[in-house]
Order: structure tokens, then sequence, then C-alpha cells
């Protein structure tokens, strides 16, 4: 039993709307928006973080989310 709710999209704050909506058109998962979005001063600045972590570098993005899940996966994370 999850112990946070995740929001609906319509719930975030704008910024974090647009960004999570951007995110799902080019086929991502908005969860960690929904989830995250609760705390939108921090999970702003994250986005500033990680957003050029998985759009850049040597590494594809489909390798890098490949890699994410497998993770996931080993230990036994259901997110």
């Amino acid at each position: 039993m999850p112990i946070t709710r995740m929001l609906d999209l319509d719930e975030l704050d704008p910024a974090l709307r647009e960004a999570a909506l951007k995110w799902q058109a080019q086929g991502g998962n908005v969860n960690m928006h929904r989830v995250f979005g609760q705390m939108p001063d921090f999970f702003g600045k994250f986005l500033e973080f990680y957003g050029p972590l998985v759009n850049r570098g040597r590494v594809p993005v489909r390798v890098k989310e490949l890699a994410r899940i497998r993770i996931a996966n080993l230990n036994d994370c259901h997110y």
C-alpha cells in the first residue's frame, strides 16, 4: 500500500505540469512528476539537475531507461 498518493496532472504546479506533459509526449512515464509534484520547489530543482543527466551524454536515453528499469527490477522496486 502506498504511503502517499499520486497527484493528477491537473493538480500539479503549472510549470511541473508543462514538464510532465512534455515528458509524456516523448513517451515518458509521468509517475515521478505525480509523486514528487507534492513538493514543487524541491522537484523543480531536482529536474534542473536530473534533466541533463537523462537527456544528454554519450549513452542513449533508451539505454539509460533500460538500465534504470533493470536496476529497479533487481531491487524488487515496483515503482
